[in-house]
């Protein structure tokens, strides 16, 4: 199972289930709508997406249009 962030600009971000499930992991993905108590700035909205425990904000994601959670079936032969 993964998880497709997408945002307005054309930027995608992907995750695993073992990235985001409690079962797998203590990793923490926020979805923001708010900074620092405030509105999030035109460039940001209307929501961003933040993984703070990544060494690097790669995968930090604004202006977020659409999150697709999709399961994808392995046949093996």
């Amino acid at each position: 199972m993964t998880v497709l962030v997408s945002a307005t600009d054309g930027y995608e971000v992907l995750h695993s289930l073992a990235e985001i499930d409690r079962e797998f992991t203590d990793q923490v993905i926020l979805l923001a709508t708010t900074k620092d108590g405030q509105p999030l700035g035109n460039g940001e909205v209307p929501f961003r997406i933040i993984t703070p425990n990544d060494k690097k904000p790669a995968r930090w994601i604004r202006q977020v249009r659409s999150i697709i959670v999709a399961l994808y079936k392995t046949r093996y032969f």
